[in-house]
């Protein structure tokens, strides 16, 4: 079972208007929304084991609880 889903961005480039670049997002069920972003997944409490690595590109997903998101390098927003 993936701790993350990386869906399609379906946000044009108007809603990343002051968006923050980069971000470590711990998961509470948010949906996360980013731009041109590398993308590394946790398991929240064991930050030093990197489950899974995506390289950089748009996109959008929910952080489950127990997961923790780095984004780096691009714009995020979060819902």
């Amino acid at each position: 079972m993936n701790s993350f889903v990386r869906e399609e961005l379906t946000k044009s480039d108007d809603f990343f208007n002051g968006a923050t670049i980069g971000a470590a997002v711990i998961g509470a069920g948010q949906m996360i929304f980013w731009k041109q972003c590398e993308l590394k997944v946790y398991k929240t409490g064991d930050e030093k084991t990197l489950i899974e690595k995506i390289e950089k590109c748009d996109g959008q997903g929910i952080v489950k609880r127990g997961t923790t998101l780095v984004l780096e390098d691009g714009k995020v927003k979060q819902e």
